[in-house]
C-alpha cells in the first residue's frame, strides 16, 4: 500500500471520529467532552460501559459507529503495517535475502541497466547458464529484474558500495547497458578502478563517446546503432555468410555454438599442434587463435602451436563445444 492510501484510510478514521462525536451530540444531547469520551471507548473497545443511557437511536448509532470504526481502523493498520514491511523492514529482508543468494553465486556477470538492450544481454548469458546480476537505479526495473528471476541491486552503478554489493570483486565481467553516455563512462571508470583485471564491455553512441569510454577503462565499447547497420548491411550482401554467424553466436541456438577457451600454462596441450589436439576428435573447429601478445590467428592451420595463455575459439554444436570446455578444464 502506497503512503496515499495510507493517508486516506487515517482521513477516514478522523471523519468516522468526527461523525461519532456529532451524533451522539445531536442524537443523545450529550456535552461534546461525553461525546468525544463515548467515541473513544466505543472504536478502542475499552469497554468502561456507557456515559449516560442510550436512547434506541442511540443504540443503533453506536452499533453502526462500532461496524464502521473497526473496518476504517483495521484498514488503516493493515496500511501502515504494509508500509513498514515494504519500507526498512523490506529492504532489509531483501538486502539480507540477496546476500544469501550471491554466496551461492560461482564467478558471474554483472549487467548494469535492465532496458531493452540490459535484458537482451541478460538472456544471452542465461542461456549461457551463466549467473547473473543485475544494477538497476529505477527501482521498477530492478523489481521487474527479480521478477524474472534475477538478483538486483536498486542504485547507481557508479557508486563503489553499489558495485561492492553487486559481487565485483567476485564477478567474472560486466556489461554497462545505460543509455546515458556520462553514466557509461563513470560506471566504467568505477568499475575499472575497483577491478583492474576485469572485463567491461560498454555501450556507447558515437566514436567520441566510445573514446571515452576506452579511456575510462573499457576492455570492449559496443554501439548498437554501428552493429545494428553491419549486420542489416551484412543481410544484404552476404546473407547466408550472415545467417551463419548469427546461428554460432546466438546462445539459445541448438545447432551451433562458437566459445572461447583460455589455455592455462600447465595445460598438457601446451606445446602441441592443432594436429596434435585431435579437436577434430571432440566434434569442433578451432577457428581462431589470440596469442598473449594480442596478434590473432585466423582459420590456424594445423601444425600451430598451442602455447600458453593463448585463447582458442572453438566452432560446433553445442554438446561438442560443452565437452571441449569441459576437457580443457579437467
Amino acid at each position: 500500500m502506497t503512503p496515499g492510501p495510507v493517508r486516506n484510510a487515517l482521513l477516514l478514521l478522523l471523519l468516522v471520529v468526527g461523525l461519532g462525536v456529532t451524533g451522539f451530540h445531536v442524537l443523545e444531547g450529550w456535552s461534546w467532552l461525553d461525546s468525544a469520551w463515548m467515541v473513544l471507548i466505543t472504536l478502542t473497545t475499552i469497554g468502561f460501559g456507557e456515559v449516560h443511557p442510550l436512547t434506541p437511536s442511540g443504540r443503533v448509532f453506536t452499533m453502526l459507529l462500532i461496524v464502521a470504526g473497526l473496518g476504517v481502523g483495521t484498514y488503516a493498520m493493515t496500511g501502515l503495517t504494509q508500509q513498514l514491511i515494504d519500507g526498512d523492514i523490506g529492504r532489509a529482508m531483501r538486502a539480507r535475502r540477496r546476500r544469501q543468494l550471491m554466496k551461492r553465486l560461482d564467478p558471474h556477470y554483472i549487467v548494469v541497466g535492465y532496458g531493452r538492450l540490459g535484458k537482451t544481454i541478460v538472456e544471452q548469458l542465461r542461456a549461457m547458464e551463466s549467473p547473473v546480476v543485475v544494477i538497476e537505479r529505477d527501482g521498477a526495473n530492478a523489481e521487474a529484474a527479480e521478477r524474472d528471476g534475477l538478483i538486483a541491486v536498486t542504485g547507481d552503478a557508479s557508486d563503489d558500495n553499489v558495485l561492492r554489493q553487486a559481487g565485483i570483486e567476485r564477478a567474472r565481467g560486466i556489461a554497462v547497458a545505460v543509455s546515458s553516455a556520462a553514466e557509461a563512462v563513470y560506471v566504467t571508470m568505477s568499475a575499472r578502478e575497483l577491478r583492474p583485471d576485469l572485463d567491461i564491455v560498454t555501450r556507447v553512441s558515437d566514436p567520441e563517446h566510445a573514446l571515452k569510454a576506452k579511456r575510462a577503462g573499457a576492455t570492449n565499447v559496443v554501439n548498437p546503432h554501428v552493429m545494428g547497420g553491419w549486420r542489416m548491411a551484412q543481410g544484404l550482401a552476404r546473407p547466408h555468410a550472415g545467417t551463419f554467424l548469427d546461428l554460432a553466436m546466438l546462445a539459445s541456438n541448438a545447432e551451433l555454438s562458437i566459445d572461447e577457451f583460455v589455455i592455462g600454462d600447465r595445460t598438457p596441450l601446451v606445446g602441441r599442434t592443432l594436429a596434435e589436439a585431435h579437436f577434430s576428435e571432440d566434434g569442433v573447429l578451432i577457428v581462431a587463435i589470440r596469442r598473449t601478445n594480442g596478434t590473432l590467428l585466423p582459420a590456424p592451420r594445423a601444425d600451430a602451436v598451442i602455447q600458453g595463455g593463448d585463447v582458442l575459439i572453438a566452432l560446433g554444436d553445442p554438446a561438442s563445444v560443452r565437452r571441449l570446455g569441459e576437457r580443457l578444464r579437467g
